[in-house]
C-alpha cells in the first residue's frame, strides 16, 4: 500500500481527482455564502498565485483540469436534471458536458511524468470555448467590459494552444 502511494499514478492522477472532486464540493457549498461570493474573483486570484511557482505548476495544472472539468460536468448534469445546483442557459447545458469532458482528458494527458503537448492545447481550447460562450452571454446582456474581458481571455486561451500546438509540430519534425 505505501508504494501505490509514492508511485507516480497516485501523485500525478488519483490525488488530483479525488482533491479536485473535494474541491468542486467545496465550491458548491460555499458559493452560499455571501462573503466569500462577493469576494470570489480575490479568492480566486490568491489561489492562482500557485501558479506562478515552478515547483508546483504542473500539479495544479492537473488539479485545475480535473476540478475544472468536473464542475462543468457536475452542472450540466444537474441542470439536465432539474437539481438547484444547476442553473445553467439552453446553451451552457449542452456546451459544458464535452467542455467538462475536454478537461478531464486534458488532466488525464498532463498526468503523466513526460506530459505530451496536446494535453495542455486541450485545456486552453476548452477554456477558450468556455470563454467564447462567456462573452456572447454578456453581450446579449450588454455588460459591454465582461464581453470585451471575455474576447481577450477566449484569445489568449485560443493563442495559448495554437502556440503549444505550433511548439509540438516544430519538436516532432525536429526528431
Amino acid at each position: 500500500m505505501a508504494v501505490w502511494f509514492r508511485s507516480e499514478a497516485w501523485r500525478l492522477r488519483w490525488l488530483p481527482l479525488l482533491t479536485a472532486a473535494a474541491g468542486v464540493a467545496a465550491v458548491y457549498l460555499l458559493q452560499e455564502v455571501a462573503f466569500l461570493r462577493r469576494h470570489a474573483l480575490l479568492l480566486a486570484l490568491l489561489m492562482g498565485l500557485g501558479f506562478f511557482l515552478p515547483t508546483v505548476r504542473h500539479r495544479l495544472l492537473i488539479l485545475f483540469a480535473y476540478g475544472l472539468g468536473l464542475y462543468f460536468i457536475t452542472k450540466s448534469v444537474a441542470t439536465w436534471l432539474g437539481l438547484p445546483i444547476g442553473g445553467l442557459g439552453a446553451i451552457e447545458q449542452v456546451l459544458w458536458l464535452p467542455l467538462g469532458a475536454l478537461c478531464v482528458v486534458s488532466a488525464l494527458g498532463m498526468g503523466r511524468r513526460r506530459p505530451p503537448e496536446w494535453s495542455v492545447a486541450l485545456l486552453m481550447v476548452a477554456l477558450g470555448l468556455y470563454f467564447a460562450n462567456f462573452t456572447y452571454v454578456h453581450y446579449q446582456l450588454n455588460n459591454w467590459l465582461q464581453a470585451l474581458a471575455g474576447v481577450g481571455l477566449m484569445g489568449a486561451a485560443l493563442w495559448h494552444a495554437a502556440v503549444v500546438w505550433a511548439e509540438g509540430e516544430k519538436t516532432r519534425e525536429s526528431v
